[in-house]
């Protein structure tokens, strides 16, 4: 049985993304992951969603330093790359955020009937939280 939690990263779709991370020099696992949720304009997959959510929650950790709920190793990551985040990132990550939060995402109507459905609505609010205030910041 899979792993299955609310946390960012309780679930295989984000384990396997930290692999594709660890093996990056540079954020491309991430943007891919953000773009996908962009690739259609119809139903959002649970990976996708999960991918996209793992990826913003580390886009985040690279402006504001919060490794709080971040695999050990995507921390450590994100100490030997400290700059790899843009703003254009974090914008990305905003959008694929409201995209995971639609009434188009699996991830959002599998968790909307999960008694920790609640957890898993404030983690994305929080998460999308912490990367308004990045953009915000900027302009």
């Amino acid at each position: 049985m899979g792993a299955w939690g609310p946390g960012t990263f309780d679930n295989d779709d984000a384990a396997d993304w930290v692999y594709e991370l660890l093996d990056s020099a540079d954020l491309a696992p991430a943007r891919a992951a953000l773009a996908a949720t962009m690739d259609s304009d119809g139903w959002l997959e649970i990976p996708e969603g999960a991918r996209a959510v793992a990826a913003s929650t580390t886009v985040a950790a690279s402006f504001d330093g919060d490794v709080r709920g971040l695999p050990d190793e995507v921390a450590e990551w994100l100490e030997y790359h400290p700059d790899a985040a843009t703003l254009a990132d974090a914008r990305l990550a905003i959008d694929a955020l409201e995209r995971v939060a639609s009434v188009d995402s699996e991830l959002r109507e599998v968790w909307l009937e999960a008694a920790s459905g609640p957890a898993w609505v404030e983690e994305i609010a929080r998460l999308a939280y912490r990367l308004t205030r990045v953009v915000g910041d900027t302009l």
